[in-house]
């Protein structure tokens, strides 16, 4: 039996990773041209991501593997999609601010 019980290790981890992620966003808009939807769209995508890991975490704790999967499907999707946008709306900022056109 040990010290910590594994909803404990499970929130610990997505603090760490929730606070990983979030510094690592403030960095990339310090560094790339993110505007505020771009900025909308990657925290968005953070939280779904979150989201997911805790929903597929619990399920499985709870011997339900198929709501785990489900999960995983329906919220993993959305998060890559969110993702996938705001990577596209920073490489079409950039694409603008080379060539010289106003963003």
């Amino acid at each position: 039996m040990g010290i910590f019980t594994a909803n404990e290790i499970l929130f610990f981890c997505l603090g760490v990773l929730g606070t990983s992620l979030t510094v690592t966003l403030i960095y990339l808009r310090k560094t790339l041209p993110f505007r505020w939807h771009s900025t909308a769209l990657a925290a968005s995508g953070i939280l779904i991501a979150l989201f997911t890991i805790a929903w597929a975490v619990s399920s499985l704790l709870e011997n339900e593997a198929r709501a785990s999967g489900m999960g995983l499907l329906i919220f993993g999707v959305t998060t890559l999609i969110c993702f996938g946008l705001a990577r596209q709306l920073v490489a079409r900022e950039m694409k603008l601010l080379k060539s010289g056109t106003k963003v």
